[in-house]
């Protein structure tokens, strides 16, 4: 999944840690280049069960686009979390 906003160039991955039941989505800046990776991330702590948000730039980004990255990955986070639980 790819967005843009304000001219620049996002992905969407998702990642997992079977070994903790860890789950996550990271925003990725790609273009124009040079990227910067990874700005954001949002994950399900399998140690602690909490889902977190993590912001690693210097750079503002839009509000649009956290607000659409984060509605876009909390029924993800919910799920895991409860495949979690029933485990």
């Amino acid at each position: 999944m790819s967005w843009e906003y304000d001219g620049r160039h996002y992905l969407i991955n998702t990642w997992s840690d079977t070994s903790r039941f860890g789950f996550g989505w990271e925003l990725e800046d790609v273009a124009p280049t040079p990227g910067k990776g990874v700005v954001m991330e949002a994950y399900l702590d399998g140690t602690t069960g909490a889902a977190l948000v993590r912001v690693d730039t210097d750079e503002p980004l839009p509000l649009a686009l956290v607000e659409r990255f984060l509605a876009e990955a909390a029924p993800d986070l919910a799920e895991v979390a409860a495949m979690a639980e029933d485990a």
